[in-house]
């Protein structure tokens, strides 16, 4: 990749020369901690000092021991679409579109893109918000599949480069973001991490947790030469002038639209940023009303959280836009505190917490061109349901905020000036995250730690403040009222953030029009159950709830407008075209796994991303038998059996892969890796006898779909059986014999689930051969297992810990090893084993 140098770099991608803060952090690499006032251009300050470094640094040795991947972490209800557009834009103006990949985390992305996934040696920009990236580093992906957990977790915690905007507004997020660095830093990661944490107001000393105690090199952007354009923004003032409003709900929203419309002047932008949702949306219809009849009307948006992606970013693009003649009244909640380039003549605000405040103010005069800007507050009203007026923030925190406004009544102030404010602050008492917790959550058996706890609800005390958590609504038009059998997965761009409390009432009035995704990918009726923190839920358009002005809102009658399953992807997000592929044996794909392990960890390695040699080896192994249990009669049935006229298998297999997508499983929930793992724990299996990482090797094979992993166990439907069945596979089940890559067997055996409960000293819950069916007792007998735990008659559930939970636990906890190593194996795995199968598409028919 050419070198260039960073102000030559910095100049091509945004038109303008870097700050001199920004120099420094692309010749010394990032800091911890990044002070910089709002306005001081900090989304570049995060993304271009590390694009530098990683392509176009003269120094090769910089350019590998930069990260490959940067996850820029914005505050909850921020945009992330006009962020992750802008750094395209800056990628596409460099000439790198085909280095960089850039990616919005977000619920139901990876259903519809998982080319950083298989691809992951390729330098990377990842944009989320806090909720979304948090909840993927501790295992629990807000909107993500159960089985991807430990994909995003493994790759996401190796190779990384972190960095948190505005982190005092993130809640609990900022100590969890500490703690995950100082955890890293602790048990150890392949590839190694850092985190930037940057602010107009950061304080170091909340980054002070348990883990991870001390900040080692702070940056603050006033310390360092200011240029004449900087200066000027650093100077921007707009004066601070109270306005007095309604304090009932039900004409406030009137009096708001009154002012705004009395402060504009044409030609400007004016801007309202209120506390909620509800009253942005109340303040834009009252404005709706006032406006016709007026000789020039202003354009009217409305710009909130409640929006789905495209409708929302439409719209933040035309808020930044220079406005036309009549000039534009934009009424908007924190979604443009952060991450947004918009400006305002006239701010009117809701008074907030200070930190929002102080991120608001830069929205008002924030390139220092309007001589007479005005920074309005006003007392938001009273709610009638709850009597208080402060949601979502702290009644303490406003009034403190008050008291330093009316302070500042009549000044102009700047940025600097609101920044280094005095101001007392709450102690809140938070969850912070301990060792203990991630240990735990890096099981994800359903259940693991309650039943009625699942997913992100199961890491909200750690990753977000929010009394009223929010689900994703996806809305599809269904001729027949109901989905398809097998109705695809919701992509982004379909989904609208809505209160789960608002959702509850809606599908309450019409619960036959509401659905969800049960954890096996399918559709099924939603619940009130189901209505969790990151839920993802399918609604009938008819239904109505959503206006593409206005978004979310119980009001609105449908039919919603859908956005269409055929609609194509953006460029990044595409899949590679194809229509099906071939018959592949068993033999081939498992060799093709194998070589693909080496080929992705060598393409990390000239990267710069080294992976000790013998995990690699251990990986690739595991990539050679993975898919052992697809021997199993059970699977060949699914894929020999119904097939389609022409597309019947071409000899007797055994095979991997199938030329077509109708097989069906005559056993529910079973699962072939299971098999696999049990044929390589099996005594008249010899594949694994020389292997110095045996049970790294079975594990990776087991956790290869991210559905066997820590903790195994029985279905509910499988429990009480007279055969004993574990995820569809019962004892007394046969294997083999089974040819392998490199003129190895697996000889034939009978395999026995309760192995995986037992502490392996009775012999009738270690397997048996098929030639010798053993004298030891049957497969219903009792034993003793780990601790003391009873394996009861005919059931083969233990008592925790389990034999293969401890096997698991002693892996994950062994010297050198870790929590983020042993995931990233499994994800080194998995890639390989989705890049194989990808190798076997075919290319789409040209017409």
């Amino acid at each position: 990749m050419a070198e260039r140098s960073f102000v030559e770099f910095v100049r091509t991608a945004t038109g303008s020369p870097p700050y001199a803060y920004q120099e420094t952090l692309a010749r010394d690499e990032l800091p911890q901690v990044l002070c910089a006032p709002t306005g001081c251009g900090k989304t570049v300050a995060a993304v271009l000092p590390w694009l530098w470094r990683r392509l176009a640094h003269p120094k090769r040795a910089v350019r590998r021991a930069t990260p490959g991947r940067l996850v820029y972490v914005l505050p909850l209800r921020s945009s992330t679409e006009y962020t992750h557009r802008l750094v395209v834009e800056w990628i596409e103006r460099l000439g790198h579109g085909a280095d960089v990949d850039v990616h919005v985390l977000s619920a139901g992305a990876e259903r519809e893109a998982d080319d950083w996934q298989v691809r992951p040696a390729r330098p990377a920009v990842f944009v989320g918000t806090q909720d979304v990236v948090l909840s993927r580093l501790l295992m629990r992906g807000h909107g993500e599949g159960r089985a991807s957990w430990p994909l995003s977790f493994g790759l996401l915690h190796a190779g990384t480069q972190f960095v948190f905007d505005e982190p005092h507004l993130m809640g609990p997020g900022l100590e969890t973001s500490a703690q995950l660095q100082g955890l890293r830093d602790e048990l150890g990661t392949v590839g190694g991490s850092a985190t930037m944490w940057m602010s107009a107001l950061a304080d170091p000393t909340r980054l002070g947790t348990p883990d991870h105690p001390t900040v080692a090199r702070v940056v603050n952007a006033l310390d360092l030469p200011i240029g004449a354009q900087l200066a000027r923004r650093l100077d921007a003032a707009r004066t601070v002038e109270f306005a007095a409003m309604p304090t009932d709900a039900e004409s406030y929203p009137a009096a708001v639209a009154a002012e705004l419309l009395r402060r504009h002047r044409p030609g400007t932008r004016t801007l309202a940023i209120v506390n909620t949702d509800e009253r942005a949306c109340a303040i834009r219809a009252a404005l709706e009303r006032m406006l016709p009849g007026r000789a020039a009307v202003p354009e009217l948006l409305g710009l909130h959280a409640l929006l789905r992606p495209p409708e929302r970013a439409a719209l933040v693009e035309r808020s930044t836009r220079e406005p036309g003649a009549p000039g534009q009244i934009v009424v908007a909640t924190q979604v443009v505190e952060v991450g947004v380039e918009i400006t305002a003549r006239v701010l009117l605000t809701e008074v907030a917490a200070w930190p929002a405040l102080v991120q608001r103010a830069g929205r008002c005069n924030r390139d220092g061109r309007e001589p007479d800007a005005r920074l309005l507050w006003v007392w938001p009203p009273t709610d009638g349901s709850t009597g208080t007026h402060h949601a979502p923030y702290s009644e303490p925190e406003l009034r403190r905020a008050a008291r330093a406004l009316i302070g500042l009544e009549g000044c102009a102030v700047t940025g600097t000036r609101l920044a280094r404010t005095p101001m007392g602050t709450d102690t809140p008492v938070r969850h912070v995250l301990r060792r203990a917790d991630l240990l735990r959550l890096f099981d994800t058996l359903p259940g693991a730690e309650s039943e009625a706890v699942e997913g992100a609800e199961e890491v909200a005390r750690w990753t977000r403040d929010d009394a009223d958590p929010h689900v994703a609504v996806t809305w599809r038009h269904w001729p027949n009222g109901r989905p398809e059998e097998r109705e695809p997965y919701p992509r982004r761009v379909e989904m609208c953030p809505a209160p789960a409390t608002e959702v509850a009432g809606a599908w309450a009035r019409r619960p036959d029009r509401w659905w969800t995704f049960d954890r096996a990918g399918g559709c099924r009726p939603l619940t009130a159950d189901d209505l969790r923190p990151g839920a993802v839920v399918l609604a009938d358009a008819a239904v109505g709830c959503y206006d593409v002005a206005s978004g979310w809102g119980v009001r609105h009658a449908g039919p919603v407008p859908v956005v269409p399953l055929d609609d194509a992807p953006s460029a990044a997000e595409a899949p590679a075209p194809a229509c099906g592929q071939g018959w592949v044996d068993l033999p081939r794909h498992l060799a093709d796994v194998e070589r693909d392990v080496r080929v992705v960890a060598q393409e990390l390695a000239e990267t710069g991303f080294v992976i000790p040699g013998h995990l690699v080896e251990s990986a690739a192994v595991a990539g050679r038998y993975h898919d052992l249990g697809k021997a199993h009669d059970a699977f060949q049935a699914m894929l020999c059996d119904d097939c389609p006229p022409g597309a019947e298998p071409p000899g007797p297999g055994p095979w991997a892969k199938s030329g077509h997508d109708r097989g069906r499983h005559s056993r529910a929930h079973f699962r072939h890796e299971l098999v696999s793992a049990l044929a390589l724990l099996h005594p008249d299996v010899h594949l694994l006898h020389d292997a110095a990482d045996a049970e790294l090797i079975t594990y990776l094979v087991a956790a290869h779909h991210g559905q066997v992993r820590v903790s195994v166990r029985p279905m509910p439907d499988e429990v009480g059986r007279a055969v004993p069945r574990v995820l569809g596979v019962e004892a007394g089940d046969r294997l083999g014999p089974v040819e392998l890559p490199g003129d190895r067997w697996v000889p034939a055996i009978v395999l026995d689930p309760t192995v995986l409960f037992a502490d392996g000293g009775g012999d009738g819950l270690r397997g048996r051969t098929a030639a010798d069916p053993g004298t030891g007792g049957a497969p219903g007998d009792r034993a003793t297992g780990p601790a003391g735990a009873r394996i009861g008659p005919r059931t083969g559930i233990a008592g925790p810990p389990t034999a293969w939970t401890e096997r698991v636990l002693r892996l994950r906890d062994a010297p050198g090893m870790g929590p983020f190593r042993l995931a990233f194996l499994e994800a080194l795995v998995r890639i390989a084993d989705r890049r194989a199968s990808r190798s076997y598409l075919l290319p789409t028919p040209q017409p």
